[in-house]
């Protein structure tokens, strides 16, 4: 799939922007816009599980501020015209705040049409820099930007000996799979070890083959490889490398966080006893997310994976604008969560967005695996993060 379509800068006339600011401040409820992929490439990353659950709970402890949380829910499949069409229909419905596809070819196009009315794009679990970049001023996401997960992930892999390295970039997702990588690596190389190599691929990759001749004629071997990606590629070239007798490390980033990784361990724990990624949040046993997927299988919602999960942080955020607020105004809700020291959310105690307006810097862990069990290898806000945009 090519992510990388052109767009054009969209507006609401004034008439218009009146109109549905009006809407949003007179409705008795609080409403989030989700034109999210359910279907696709990318519908396991969405985050429609968890802040369907986290809305329920919220509302039957009596909603914000005596309103209840409304999710507008609809698919985009993964394509981005379909995304700002869908944005468009929500906001004349009134809503406070938008997710959408976690990329920036469809963040950004959304990101400007919402501006017109002062809404912003919330995100659960965007991690891309282009949205940090100034391009837009009503963005936020919930977790930290992807040099932080490089360099945690790096970090680890030198603790465990690891000097030599080959990476695997596409453009396909944007700086999430072209430039996080590349920022691995210069980590790596930081640190006195060495980039071999760098390979190309493309989405939906069946036969990993060329790639893994070349590493295999690599002198030395390599000890890592590193891949910014997403199930089922990931786990196919899990698969092959080990067929071929290659024993490196296959480290990643937090597109390896889907419980189908961990499925790979059925029929053989020590599939993934040389893997392991950085991400967004600690998703493993006993963690603050386990315990909330199980609140919310109590009640009905089955929440499966860390990234349907973040959808509850979402939701809490939203709520915590609107009661700092005391407004459903969205702009007055942007201003409430950017000066807070503080926000109580799901996944982890609290976050903040006071110094860095549009992310969350939170402590990154490293998910290894243990007889095929998942478990916390390392977490920390790492202090060596390669300078980005």
């Amino acid at each position: 799939m090519n992510r990388h379509r052109k767009f054009l800068k969209l507006g609401l006339s004034a008439a218009c922007l009146c109109a549905i600011t009006s809407t949003a401040i007179a409705e008795d409820v609080i409403k989030i816009g989700l034109p999210v992929p359910l279907t696709g490439d990318f519908a396991a990353y969405n985050e429609v599980d968890g802040a369907r659950c986290m809305a329920e709970m919220i509302n039957r402890d009596g909603g914000v501020d005596g309103k209840k949380i409304e999710l507008l829910i609809q698919d985009t499949g993964s394509d981005t015209q379909t995304a700002i069409s869908l944005t468009e229909k929500f906001l004349g419905e009134g809503v406070v705040s938008l997710g959408t596809i976690p990329f920036s070819d469809t963040m950004i196009p959304v990101a400007q049409i919402a501006a017109a009315n002062g809404v912003s794009i919330i995100q659960s679990q965007s991690t891309q820099v282009e949205m940090h970049s100034g391009v837009v001023d009503n963005f936020i996401t919930n977790v930290a930007p992807d040099p932080y997960t490089a360099a945690a992930a790096a970090n680890y892999a030198l603790s465990q000996g690891v000097k030599n390295v080959a990476i695997f970039t596409s453009d396909e997702g944007g700086s999430w799979s072209a430039r996080t990588p590349q920022w691995f690596a210069e980590v790596i190389e930081a640190n006195g070890g060495k980039l071999q190599t760098t390979l190309n691929y493309a989405s939906g990759t069946t036969d990993w083959s060329p790639q893994i001749a070349e590493l295999k004629a690599l002198d030395p071997a390599p000890d890592a490889v590193y891949i910014s990606w997403a199930m089922p590629d990931i786990g196919i070239l899990i698969r092959q490398m080990r067929s071929a007798g290659l024993d490196a490390w296959v480290v990643g980033s937090d597109g390896f966080d889907d419980p189908s990784l961990d499925a790979l361990a059925g029929d053989d724990p020590t599939v993934l006893d040389k893997v392991f990624f950085g991400t967004l949040a600690p998703a493993v046993p006993g963690s603050r997310i386990e315990k909330f997927q199980q609140q919310c299988a109590e009640i009905g919602i089955e929440v499966n994976g860390l990234f349907p999960s973040l959808g509850a942080d979402m939701v809490k955020i939203v709520a915590y604008g609107v009661e700092a607020s005391g407004s459903s105004d969205p702009a007055a809700i942007r201003d409430a969560i950017r000066s807070a020291d503080s926000i109580p959310v799901m996944s982890v105690e609290d976050i903040s967005f006071k110094d860095t307006k549009s992310y969350a810097l939170r402590s990154i862990p490293v998910i290894g695996f243990k007889d095929g069990k998942r478990v916390v290898l390392s977490q920390e806000i790492p202090q060596n993060v390669p300078s980005w945009p």
